[in-house]
């Protein structure tokens, strides 16, 4: 069952909060909706469900074909899960699930031998058989965003959609549901997109990542796609850490102070002025120039708790300063001392031009 937007377009007032958005979703396929505050998401998600609609025009809402563009939510078989589980407080765990098939009107309503078998096959596959009796407050937050996971499912939906399910969670309990919830798709394969303004969330769950900006959907891909292969500097700015270098292209490479670095092509005419993106992971230091091209810059400070360890350089040559993230084994080999001279050598540099925005 296939989900797909043709030219959704949604103004409020003035806002354009969506503008003539394309997406589908293949059967089978989880797809996460990933942006920052206001790009659009939560309303393209509530347009495909049936809780508001696009303004008027050529837009139309497709499940595997079928136009439901003008369908109210309660005729899209669309599963729905919020940030907040809207769980109902005086109903058990049992009966939370259990209520989108009892208020069926009676013409469509399973059997009640069906519900129970239903309600407890799906409190085994979220995992919560021994909780079936007890009431929302003496839940975990991540025992009832499962909860409201099951509720969403039992209705037998066409298609899951989740608005930032985990959000209201502690990173530990997110991390934890968010390997639960790619397991639990992959055994259900129900097609599956959801909201999310987590870029690690959004890599390590979904199949393909939707990323969005200002109403418009910037760049979809494969979570490595879109992470090794950035359509804009706004993705690779937005997508983790990164560090920005002010040059020029020369000969193919982008000259940082006096250095000349290798860089992606198609990052400019000659002697073009560039920004160079490099991730902190991407930085090798050493303590002596080698024949290769490198910066000469300062350490400033390091945090070395934890697996990786986290250094503040400044460059000699009066440039900004740079983070650079180093293994474990790497740091504890060079062990730099803050105020130290050092040497790093740039890798993996993408370049685009200098008038950008981000």
């Amino acid at each position: 069952m296939s989900i797909e937007v043709r030219h959704i377009t949604r103004q409020f007032g003035k806002f354009k909060a969506l503008d003539d958005v394309t997406l589908k979703v293949e059967s089978g396929e989880l797809v996460a909706l990933l942006g920052p505050s206001g790009s659009g998401k939560t309303t393209l998600l509530r347009i495909i469900a049936g809780l508001e609609f696009p303004d008027p025009g050529p837009a139309q809402v497709l499940f595997y074909g079928d136009d439901v563009t003008h369908l109210p939510a309660s005729q899209r078989k669309a599963g729905f899960a919020f940030q907040h589980y809207a769980l109902f407080r005086h109903l058990s765990v049992f009966e939370n699930i259990a209520f989108g098939l009892r208020v069926r009107p009676r013409a469509t309503r399973p059997p009640e031998r069906d519900i129970l078998q239903r309600v407890e096959t799906l409190l085994k596959l979220v995992q919560l058989e021994p909780l079936a009796q007890r009431y929302p407050a003496q839940l975990s937050g991540g025992q009832r965003q499962r909860v409201a996971l099951a509720r969403a499912l039992a209705v037998e939906p066409k298609v899951l959609l989740l608005d930032e399910p985990f959000g209201a969670l502690d990173a530990k309990v997110r991390k934890d549901l968010r390997r639960w919830l790619r397991r639990l798709h992959d055994e259900i394969h129900i097609t599956t997109l959801f909201v999310t303004h987590d870029q690690e969330e959004a890599l390590e769950v979904a199949d393909r990542v939707a990323i969005m900006r200002d109403g418009r959907i910037e760049q979809i891909g494969t979570p490595d796609d879109i992470y090794d292969r950035p359509a804009s500097p706004f993705i690779y700015d937005f997508l983790g850490n990164v560090n920005l270098f002010h040059g020029r292209i020369h000969e193919g490479r982008v000259l940082i102070g006096d250095t000349a670095f290798e860089a992606a092509r198609g990052a400019g005419g000659p002697q073009s002025q560039a920004v160079a993106f490099v991730r902190p992971h991407d930085i090798r230091v050493t303590r002596e120039a080698s024949g290769r091209s490198t910066l000469a810059a300062r350490l400033v400070r390091c945090h070395a708790a934890g697996p990786v360890a986290q250094l503040e350089l400044e460059r000699l040559d009066g440039g900004a300063a740079f983070a650079v993230q180093l293994s474990r084994d790497q740091f504890r080999q060079l062990q730099p001392q803050p105020g130290e001279q050092l040497f790093v050598e740039l890798q993996n540099v993408r370049v685009f031009s200098d008038d950008y925005s981000i």
